[in-house]
This record gives structure tokens, C-alpha cells and sequence, in this order.
């Protein structure tokens, strides 16, 4: 009997699955890389921000060192300057006084992150305007001109000749930007314009202080999209015509006047080897005197903050009473701002929530003067995509290749690498990898081959239940629908255990049956017997009619699978008399005679060939082989010797926990030498205490027989009289018999 849907579904899944799961496999990855590769290189604000997270905890992790030795001090105009010396604003005589203190007490450089664009309102000039026109108002403004008072501003005096840089604000709202600046940067490389920090205008502070002053610099910042603060430019270009004014910041503008440099030097790519690489112009370093500053492509510096830092600022009460050590300004950089409730600017860091922005500015120069750099390199993304790249694929291939928990586990280890990467870059060599886009990229890729990994095994799994369900156990059917590859459909050689059962007297039967009758015989004979075969994990290869072909360790491989293949001829035999009294019971009911059911069964275990057999079109997955062969004899030999299961030495041997009754060497069809065969009796643990008597007479017989013995008649009354040795009187008298048995078969279905 054919089975063209188990050989459909065998050649299904060999072929068929496997070209659908490397397409999926092969279509579905690389998408899932690409989208992730193409958003990575967008620049997206997610991205952004999901790289942002990570930088941030790196940072709040390993913070810059921070030392008293750094050469930068803020003087806090805070709550208790403010208890102490008044409300603001202050008198210009007073910041003229403090600056005049911090440069006789050895200042670097005053730098102020304030605007002066408005006169003073405690100056005389704007005291006596709030007068009522008098002689007395008049005799006044007389008195306080020629004294030169009415027109001094005490800042001017106090900036002029000394290293004092003021604070100027920028715009986007147009203005004149043709004021000079005192910074005269010097361009290497492309035109840097386009790349910098963009604004229309400028709010500048009053001409007499801009002149006074050292140095000016721009007090904005840039902060990003979540409002953190960890980029600040070096350099603004501001203007709305073709030509752009270049615009320092505050702590760009110190640091020059610090280091008594004018030409502050910008250089971007092209420059001294550096190349952008067919890319948008781009700025690389900012070079300032001695320290030359690493920048983003925009000219903007990723600072390492190091966070708010109590030695780091000075309260302007204690430097106008004297109270600070000189050493805490002699030769530093101070910058001059405010933590005062309502005057200051806080602004958030990814170390500090609030700080106030004169803190930002004295980050950046000690990120400078310590010579550190936190950049991410142009390169850094390419870098990402490989890695990206790189490790998608591996992901997918291990997604394929590994049970799911371990492969989930690769994924996690590999993850695990990228961010202890990434960590070390930061920590020792100062470079931003990410790690987000890519282990999210690998998530999604594992995330997706699983998913296809589940659709392939899910159908390769109903492929196989419909495949092997009506030729195998229930169980088995599971065990293969659990592991697929155990299928090696392509072909192969194993050593497997062969049963052969046939009904005696078929064509005897036939003779009293319609076509639906012997169809019906068919099925209450094969469904008990199949149901026996499949219990003990065999393989059904085929019906022959009322015969039936079976096998064990194929596809599956089954430890003991002789144990197995006697069991089942066992159960098969035990099921022989409710078939039969069933069959009775119908042909007493149809009127007809019935001829008692007997059924042979032929074992054998041996080395064969297991696969699809058969054309393109067509094929079932059978064996082959000449052990096929002899077990077909076997069950031949059944009906020649009279007993109901007979047994090769082969199956004899692999199967210890049966016990066998020799029946001696018979030729076989085939074979140049007679072959020992055995009747198949019972399970050893299940046997009588009377079997090894029997097996003593049994064997008695057998010497009788060989020897012409004269009472071997006597000797087969002695054994057939005992209860394990009924069944064998048939085969006791034609043994003993003049008759020559010679077995001869049919070459069976699977032989050779």
C-alpha cells in the first residue's frame, strides 16, 4: 500500500521548508540590518537621544578628575554676597573694585558671564537725571563734571590695560555684526562658516567697556533636545549677508586671553591631512595658544564634566574682605557669575540636574588646559555599522543554529561585549562608541530570525504530523515534530530491526467475501496490529494485502529497538484471538462459513539502507537491504515449521531480555549455508519457573531428531506435554517427519 502523503511531506520538508527558511532567513535579517543601519546614519532625534542616555551614565560613572591644582576658579555672586553688600544690581564701583582686587591678587584672566549693554543705574549721570530741574540740581551736575566724575564709568578703568573679558550675547533676531572683535581667528583648511553655530545677530555690551576689555566672548549655549547641556561651541558664525563674523565664546575668549595670543586658529578638514571624505565641510580642532581643543564637527566641544565642585568657586564677599588665600587666584582663570536665587542661569549637565551656566564655562576650560577630549570621530558611525553589521549576522546565524535559550544567551553575551566596549573606549581612550543602536539592532535580529526560526519549525512540525501520524506512535509522531533534523531524509545506512506478519489462509477467506468485505477484514486485522507496531515506536513501511511490513530505529533512533520489534510481535500474537472472535461473530451473522484467523510474523535485525525510495514524481521512505529479505522468509517459515513467530539469530542475540526456543538450521533461499532460526517465546522475566525444564526436553528433541534417536516420539510427547511446549507439537512432528523443510519465500517488497 502507497503512502504518497508521507513521501510528499519527506521530499517537503528536504526541499521545500528548507529553500523557504533560507529565503526567509536570507530576506528577512539583512531588512531588519538595514532599516536599523539606515536610521543609525540619519541622525534621528530617538537615536540621538538613546546615544545621549548611554554618554550620560558613562559620565555619571567616571566623571573628569577634578583637583584644587586646576587653574580655574569662579567668583559666585550667591545669596550670602548678596546678604552682605546689597541687592543687585550693584554699583559699577563695586565690580570695579573686585576686579581691580582679583588682578592685584595675581588673576590670569577676569572674565565676566554678564552683559554691561546698559549704563550703569547708580551712576552719577543717572542718579542726578532722576532730579527735579533745580539751581541746586544745576550747581551739582557743575560740581560733579569738573571733577570728571559725571562721566566715568570706574568698569572702564578697571578693564582697561588688564586681562578682562566681558560677556556679549547672541541673536537670531538681525542686527549690525559689523563691530570687529578682538579675537582674529585664522582659518586652515575649508571655509569653516558653514559648519559653526549659526545667529543673525548680536547684543553687544556698552563701546567704552567693549573697548576697555581684553577679550569678549559669546555667553550662549546650544544645549540639546532634552535641554542638557553637554556640547558648548568655540566658535559662532554670525551675520545675515554673505560674509560671517566670527564670534568666540566666553571660555574660548579667556583661554586666548590667557595665553596672549590674537589668532586663535580654527582648523578644519583638508587641513594638515585631515579630509572629510567627499562629506560636508567639517571643523576638527580649535587651536588656542598652547592648547589646541578637539571639536565636534561644528566646532562644538563635548566637555567632560567632571560636576559642581565646592573648591571650585569663591563667594565675591570673601575676596572684598580679604578672607581668600591668594594661591586660591594667583595665575588662575576667574570667571565671574552668579548662583543667586533669581540671577542665575541653571542649566542641566548630565552630571549636574541645575548648575548655574558660569559652571558650564569653567568645565570647558579645564577640559581644555587637562587635555581632555571625549569625541565622537566622523569615523565612529561607519565603525557602528559594521559592528552593527557584524554582529547582526552573527546573531542570525546563531538564532538559526541554537536552541532558542542559548542563542538568546549569545545575543546577551554579545550585547554584554558591545557595552564593555563601548565603556573602555570611554573610560580609557576618551571615544563615544554607542552601544544602544546596535545591540538594538541585534535584538530586532534575533527577535526576527527566531520569529522566522518559529514559523519554519511550526509548519516543518505539521509537516511531520501529517506526514507520520497514521505510520508512527503518537509519541514518536511528537519526538520528530520537536526535532525535525532528526529526519535524515537525504538517505543512510543503519542497523535497524525488520517485522514481517502475514494472515494464513487469505485467499481461503477471500473466497467468501465481496471487495467490501476483504476491505473491511483488511482494516480489523491491520488496525489491532498496527496499533501493536506503533506502541513499541516502529515505523510502518507497508501493507501487502493482508500482510504487513514494519521497522524500528528509523527514522528516529531507538536504543534496543530489537527489545522493541519482539515486544510488538508479541502484543501482535496476544491480539490474534479478539480479532478472530470478532471476525466469527460477523460471519455467523452474514451466513457464512469462517476460517480461524492465524497470523505469521518473521524477525530479523540487520545493517540497511533507509530513505526515499521511489522516482521524482513519487517515492515512500522504505528500506532496503538483504536483511529485508530474510526477515520476509522468516515469517515464510512461520507456516512451514508451525509456530507463530520465528527469529534470527541476529534478532536472538540483540534482544537478551526475550526468551527464544531454538528450532534449529534451515536453509534459506538466498543464503549458501542453513541458518539457525528460533521461535520467539516470551519475555525472560515473565516466564515460568517450568520454561528451563522445557527448554532441557525441548532440546532433547532437537538431539533425537538429529540422531534419528529411537525414541523420539517419547521425547516429543515429553516436551509437547509440558505448558511451554504445546505450541511447538506442530513443529515436533514435522520435524521428525521423512519430509525435507526447506523454506523458500517470496523476495519481499524491500529486499534486494
Amino acid at each position: 500500500m502507497a503512502k504518497p502523503q508521507q513521501a510528499r511531506a519527506t521530499g517537503a520538508i528536504g526541499r521545500n521548508t528548507a529553500r523557504r527558511g533560507l529565503l526567509w532567513f536570507a530576506g528577512l535579517a539583512p531588512v531588519i540590518i538595514g532599516l536599523i543601519i539606515g536610521v543609525l546614519l540619519n541622525g534621528t532625534r530617538p537615536v540621538e537621544r538613546l546615544r545621549n542616555i548611554v554618554f550620560d551614565e558613562f559620565q555619571q560613572l567616571a566623571p573628569r578628575p577634578w583637583t584644587p591644582d586646576l587653574p580655574v576658579r569662579i567668583v559666585d555672586i550667591d545669596d550670602d554676597s548678596l546678604a552682605r553688600l546689597g541687592q543687585w544690581p550693584w554699583p559699577r564701583q563695586r565690580l570695579a573694585e573686585l576686579t581691580n582686587k582679583l588682578i592685584e591678587q595675581g588673576a590670569a584672566v577676569v572674565a565676566y558671564d554678564s552683559l554691561f549693554a546698559e549704563p550703569d543705574r547708580l551712576a552719577s549721570r543717572e542718579v542726578l537725571s532722576l532730579l527735579p530741574a533745580s539751581p541746586e540740581r544745576d550747581a551739582l551736575e557743575k560740581t560733579l563734571t569738573d571733577g570728571g566724575a559725571l562721566d566715568a564709568d570706574p568698569l572702564e578703568k578697571a578693564f582697561r590695560d588688564n586681562p578682562v573679558v566681558i560677556g556679549m550675547a547672541l541673536s537670531n533676531r538681525p542686527t549690525d555684526t559689523s563691530t570687529p572683535m578682538k579675537s582674529q581667528f585664522v582659518r586652515l583648511g575649508d571655509d569653516p562658516t558653514a559648519a559653526l553655530p549659526f545667529f543673525r545677530g548680536m547684543i553687544l555690551p556698552l563701546p567704552h567697556l567693549r573697548e576697555a576689555a581684553a577679550g569678549m566672548g559669546a555667553i550662549n549655549y546650544i544645549p540639546d533636545v532634552d535641554l542638557i547641556l553637554r556640547r558648548v561651541p568655540l566658535v559662532f558664525a554670525v551675520g545675515d549677508g554673505p560674509t560671517k563674523t566670527l564670534v568666540p565664546g566666553l571660555a574660548g575668549e579667556a583661554l586666548r586671553v590667557a595665553f596672549r595670543t590674537d589668532t586663535p586658529i580654527i582648523k578644519a578638514s583638508n587641513a594638515s591631512g585631515e579630509t572629510n571624505f567627499g562629506s560636508r565641510t567639517s571643523i576638527v580642532a580649535v587651536k588656542i595658544g598652547d592648547a589646541e581643543i578637539p571639536t565636534e564637527r561644528d566646532g562644538e566641544v563635548r566637555i567632560r564634566f567632571a560636576g559642581s565642585q565646592p573648591g571650585r568657586i569663591l563667594p565675591v564677599w570673601k575676596i572684598l574682605d580679604g578672607s581668600v588665600d591668594r594661591n586660591e587666584i594667583d595665575g588662575r582663570i576667574m570667571l565671574v557669575g552668579s548662583s543667586a536665587a533669581g540671577l542665575s542661569d541653571l542649566r542641566s549637565t548630565p552630571i549636574d540636574s541645575a548648575v548655574p551656566g558660569v559652571e558650564v564655562h569653567a568645565e570647558l576650560i579645564e577640559h581644555a588646559l587637562t587635555g581632555s577630549r571625549l569625541a565622537r570621530p566622523d569615523w565612529m558611525l561607519g565603525a557602528e555599522a559594521v559592528a552593527l553589521l557584524i554582529g547582526g549576522l552573527a546573531v542570525a546565524f546563531l538564532a538559526r543554529r541554537l536552541p532558542p535559550t542559548l542563542a538568546a544567551l549569545a545575543a546577551f553575551i554579545l550585547v554584554c561585549v558591545c557595552v564593555l566596549g563601548s565603556w573602555y573606549l570611554f573610560r580609557y581612550q576618551d571615544l563615544l562608541f554607542d552601544p544602544v543602536i546596535p545591540s538594538a539592532s541585534w535584538l530586532a535580529t534575533y527577535l526576527g530570525v527566531t520569529f522566522v526560526v518559529y514559523r519554519q519549525s511550526e509548519q516543518e512540525k505539521r509537516f511531520v504530523r501529517g506526514a507520520f501520524q497514521r505510520y508512527l506512535s503518537p509519541s514518536v509522531v511528537e519526538q520528530l515534530a520537536a526535532d525535525p533534523s532528526r529526519l535524515k531524509l537525504g538517505g543512510e545506512t543503519r542497523d535497524v530491526s525488520i517485522l514481517f506478519s502475514d494472515a494464513r489462509d487469505f485467499t481461503t477467506r477471500a473466497e467468501t467475501l465481496d471487495a467490501e468485505g476483504v476491505v473491511r477484514f483488511l482494516n480489523a486485522l491491520h488496525t489491532p496490529l498496527t496499533g501493536a507496531v506503533l506502541a513499541e515506536g516502529g515505523t510502518i513501511d507497508k501493507y501487502i494485502g493482508d500482510g504487513l511490513m514494519a521497522f524500528w530505529n528509523a527514522p528516529l533512533v531507538i536504543a534496543g529497538h530489537a527489545n522493541h520489534a519482539c515486544a510488538a510481535a508479541l502484543a501482535m500474537q496476544a491480539a490474534i484471538p479478539g480479532i478472530d472472535a470478532a471476525l466469527r461473530t460477523a460471519a455467523e451473522a452474514d451466513g457464512r462459513p469462517h476460517t480461524p484467523l492465524a497470523v505469521g510474523i518473521g524477525l530479523n535485525a540487520g545493517s540497511v539502507f533507509v530513505g526515499n525510495m521511489g522516482s521524482n514524481q513519487r517515492f515512500d521512505y522504505s528500506i532496503v537491504g538483504d536483511p529485508v529479505n530474510i526477515a520476509a522468509r522468516l515469517e515464510t517459515a512461520t507456516k512451514e515449521l508451525g509456530v507463530p513467530i520465528v527469529a534470527s539469530a541476529a534478532i536472538r542475540a540483540a534482544a537478551p531480555a526475550y526468551g527464544f526456543v531454538e528450532l534449529g538450521a534451515f536453509p534459506l533461499k538466498g543464503k549458501s549455508e542453513p541458518q539457525p532460526l528460533y521461535a520467539l517465546h516470551g519475555r525472560r522475566d515473565r516466564l515460568g519457573a517450568d520454561f528451563a525444564r522445557f527448554e532441557k526436553l525441548h532440546k532433547a528433541v532437537l538431539e533425537g531428531v538429529s540422531n534419528s534417536a529411537s525414541n523420539v516420539a517419547e521425547r516429543i510427547a515429553a516436551a509437547a506435554g509440558t505448558a511451554d511446549g504445546a505450541p511447538y507439537l506442530t513443529f515436533y512432528e514435522r520435524i521428525s517427519g521423512a519430509k525435507k523443510i526447506e523454506i523458500e519465500g517470496e523476495k519481499s517488497p524491500g529486499g534486494s
